[in-house]
């Protein structure tokens, strides 16, 4: 069984946003080419994530923003990946800024702030 505990200082920082809508979204190891060459973390993902639609089309994107396990906000995008999943762009200043490393089981959550932008909060 898979702990989806959400940490403290997470949940406060959720909080002090006025995030609505957490929701656990994956859990999944980081692989070597996401670790070390890519700049893209790709995803499974619904077409809707906390109360936000995702259902891009090709060459649509949506800005998203993630705060990792330090507190600190990244701004991203999220588009949709040739094979019809999702890819979430920006994605290495929040591995060397996290110091993420290979094989490292990440946790992703996501939320809605009241302007329903889409936020993740990433753990490991």
């Amino acid at each position: 069984m898979v702990d989806f505990a959400l940490p403290q200082d997470l949940k406060m920082r959720i909080v002090e946003l006025v995030g609505s809508n957490v929701k656990p979204t994956l859990v999944r190891d980081l692989t070597f080419c996401e670790h070390d060459f890519g700049n893209r973390l790709v995803l499974v993902l619904p077409e809707s994530l906390s109360g936000v639609p995702i259902n891009l089309k090709k060459r649509q994107s949506l800005t998203v923003r993630m705060i990792g396990p330090s507190l600190n906000v990244f701004d991203m995008t999220l588009s949709r990946s040739a094979d019809g999943g999702h890819v979430l762009k920006d994605w290495k200043s929040v591995m060397q800024t996290e110091d993420f490393e290979e094989g490292d089981t990440v946790y992703l959550w996501s939320f809605k702030d009241p302007d329903d932008i889409l936020w993740f909060v990433m753990h490991a």
